[in-house]
């Protein structure tokens, strides 16, 4: 089973960041959800990717370094405790 990834997007409009979670393909691509993990942005809308294929750990990390601009709910999901 592969775990999942994430990429990070910037909303082109006003700047926000938003985490999508994605699956790693077997061209070792990453195929990203159609809503960021707070749902407040679509992968359709025009963005730039910041980050892609990323594990949790290596995206924690990398939020953290990049701070405040990255949406709170996204980043709390990297937090969370897995059941």
């Amino acid at each position: 089973m592969r775990k999942n990834v994430y990429i990070l997007r910037e909303r082109r409009s006003n700047g926000e960041l938003h985490l999508f979670l994605a699956n790693p393909t077997d061209q070792n691509e990453c195929q990203a959800q159609q809503k960021s993990v707070c749902g407040q942005m679509d992968l359709e809308e025009d963005s730039r990717t910041i980050f892609s294929c990323q594990p949790e750990d290596r995206a924690r990390t990398q939020c953290a370094k990049i701070g405040r601009d990255v949406c709170t709910t996204c980043v709390s999901h990297l937090y969370m405790d897995k059941i």
